[in-house]
């Protein structure tokens, strides 16, 4: 169901954010739970046969994820105090947000719902999905058919496909993909999350699923931090979810993330015009690599790296903002490298 084409949003200008005490609008009456009540409402006032087949076609909407109740879609962000004073926040600071780390086509999501959000909430969105031997984009075939699925989406006030990134998870990645297609994204985001490969090609280390404890933490280091080094050398655009430490280790960020060690990281991501990326879902950065990396003249990018459709809680956006003083300079569109 193209969701775009059956509501009617009212956004917020373009230009600005909305005022700290004024509630967003919600969708009017052409929303899907408005849909839904309509058409019962419509039903009961139709011979049986008809009747029948107008609540198969309810049924069949709600299915294809409409919402069903009074409030609005579940992919839509909070109508709440405390996501309006962050927007207000970003606001005052002169942000307009993009959150470039949308992953589609996981949890529910699509590039329809990526676009009514924006739409709805003011905050931009991009797209990715994740590529590498092991992940859903595997080939060229499937880069080139998500690809086409993401551009076929179009903003419904600017008739624009939402910007299309990736997520690479194998570090010769770009030169797996045909040139062609490279060429067609508009941005490559990487994490470090993901280290070594082994000679038929298998991940060695997810390091979110790591279960034995790191032993000798110093040591491991090394080997992560030039594993951070080569990253963010590597053609990307964003370098997401920076300065990620495995759960065994992550008591001992301060120690292990020197200043020494966030400077050469930042001086890199400057050096290669690679974006920062501030992410909702993770408590990585810290804020004191994101004050760094202003200090020293890096660039940042937001991200949510969601799960489902459903939104995140942005306030490690709201705080970074606010605790470190950043403004609408600090923030960049992430460049393309092919």
């Amino acid at each position: 169901m193209d969701n775009t084409a059956t509501m009617r949003i009212v956004p917020f200008p373009p230009a600005a954010l909305p005022p700290r005490n004024i509630i967003p609008q919600t969708p009017e009456p052409n929303t899907h739970a408005a849909m839904f009540q309509n058409t019962v409402r419509k039903i009961t006032r139709l011979p049986i046969f008809a009747a029948a087949v107008a609540a198969a076609a309810v049924a069949a909407a709600i299915a294809t994820g409409c919402s069903t109740s009074d409030g609005p879609p579940p992919w839509y962000y909070p109508n709440t105090e405390e996501h309006h004073a962050g927007m207000h926040t970003l606001r005052e600071h002169h942000i307009r947000p993009t959150d470039w780390h949308v992953h589609i086509f996981r949890g529910g999501m699509t590039p329809e719902k990526a676009i009514e959000r924006a739409s709805h909430s003011g905050i931009r969105s991009a797209v990715v999905e994740n590529h590498g031997v092991e992940w859903p984009l595997s080939d060229d075939a499937k880069l080139r058919d998500y690809i086409a699925k993401a551009r076929a989406a179009k903003d419904p006030f600017t008739r624009k496909p939402l910007p299309v990134g990736i997520q690479v998870n194998d570090r010769d990645w770009h030169k797996q993909i045909a040139p062609e297609l490279l060429a067609q994204l508009d941005y490559v985001l990487a994490d470090t999350m993901i280290m070594g490969v082994t000679p038929d090609g298998k991940r060695q280390q997810r390091l979110w699923q790591l279960k034995e404890p790191i032993r000798d933490a110093d040591a491991w280091f090394e080997k992560y931090f030039a594993h951070c080094l080569r990253v963010v050398n590597e053609p990307i655009s964003i370098l997401a979810n920076p300065t990620y430490l495995p759960d065994s280790v992550a008591a001992q960020y301060d120690r292990l993330w020197t200043p020494e060690r966030m400077t050469t990281l930042i001086e890199a991501a400057k050096r290669n015009n690679v974006a920062i990326e501030i992410q909702a879902a993770s408590p990585f950065p810290k804020i004191a690599f994101i004050k760094l990396a202003k200090k020293l003249g890096a660039k940042f990018t937001f991200g949510t790296n969601n799960f489902t459709d459903k939104p995140q809680n942005l306030s490690a956006w709201f705080r970074a903002v606010e605790e470190a003083g950043l403004t609408a300079n600090d923030f960049m569109i992430p460049q393309k490298k092919f």
